[in-house]
């Protein structure tokens, strides 16, 4: 019986050890992908602006 419990605290062990690196990984890939729509979005915001100066420059060449 001893054997029984004694592997049930290993297993539960392993599983919370287990659990812990899955949300650790979890949370870097999370930060990870939140950095990377973070610079996306501002380059993006300079992307727009490039064009509009330049669509906005393009017409006053054009009158």
């Amino acid at each position: 019986m001893y054997w029984l419990v004694r592997q049930d605290k290993q297993k539960y062990a392993w599983g919370i050890a287990l659990i812990t690196v899955i949300a650790i990984l979890a949370i870097y890939v999370s930060q990870k992908a939140s950095k990377v729509a973070i610079d996306n979005y501002q380059q993006h915001q300079i992307d727009s602006r490039q064009i509009e100066h330049d669509e906005k420059m393009d017409s006053l060449n054009h009158k």
